[in-house]
């Protein structure tokens, strides 16, 4: 798959910005969209990759659930070289799937899923993971969805989870979205660009705090998760299921 299209989406002014929806016109731009949005984005891909490469250990499947274009299964790819896991490639997003069968054209083991993740029947697993995708997922839906996904982890599993997260008090979360959107300013985004993303996304992307989502992965019967990147109001844990 060739380079990602530069992210120009919210460059002009709009007088209605419509929710935010992983549509043909996101899934063309993702890979510069999630690099320029994210802080931290390619550290936790690499080492996301390299988490649930070492829980899998060669055994059954491994999960991506909201693959987007790949990026995380690519990098999985780079790390285990043989034998080649066998991979499922989850996403509710037809436009997302079709550019990671582009990405992946003539790899073997791959399995791609156009699903809501809620309907998915998930397979016994050692590992997966779950970046910046729970976010997406109705808040009434996600305890449910863990539950699932931890009821079909093996002993000794893991799975990886991203997310934003609010914070608490108010303020402090206030100062975060500041500091975000000071990043997003680095990555050249204009302040129409961020002002109308974030219109776009404030009811469609509705974060936990992070106590919150240390409950959820502990409610689902996980029983260690661990914090192991932050950065502002993003995090990325390892929740483990008892060997």
């Amino acid at each position: 798959m060739g380079t990602a299209s530069r992210d120009r989406l919210y460059r002009e002014r709009r007088d209605q910005v419509e929710p935010f929806a992983f549509d043909q016109a996101v899934a063309d731009v993702f890979d510069d969209m999630i690099r320029r949005s994210v802080p931290g984005y390619e550290t936790v891909t690499c080492v996301s990759a390299a988490l649930v490469s070492q829980a899998w250990a060669g055994r059954g499947v491994l999960y991506d659930l909201g693959c987007s274009t790949g990026a995380e299964a690519a990098a999985v790819l780079r790390i285990i070289q043989e034998p080649r896991p066998r991979m499922v490639l989850v996403d509710s997003s037809q436009p997302m799937i079709e550019r990671c069968r582009e990405r992946f054209a003539g790899v073997e083991h791959l399995d791609y899923v156009c699903a809501d993740l809620c309907a998915l029947d998930f397979r016994p697993s050692f590992a997966a993971v779950m970046n910046y995708t729970l976010q997406f997922i109705d808040p009434e839906l996600r305890d449910q969805l863990l539950m699932r996904i931890r009821r079909a982890m093996l002993p000794g599993g893991l799975l990886v989870v991203s997310e934003k997260v609010r914070l608490e008090p108010a303020s402090q979360n206030a100062l975060a979205i500041e500091r975000h959107e000071a990043f997003k300013r680095l990555m050249r985004y204009s302040e129409t660009e961020i002002a109308q993303k974030r219109r776009a996304l404030e009811r469609v992307l509705i974060p936990d705090t992070l106590e919150l989502l240390r409950k959820r992965l502990h409610d689902a019967g996980f029983v260690r998760v661990e914090v192991w990147f932050r950065c502002l109001n993003w995090v990325s844990l390892a929740a483990y299921v008892d060997a």
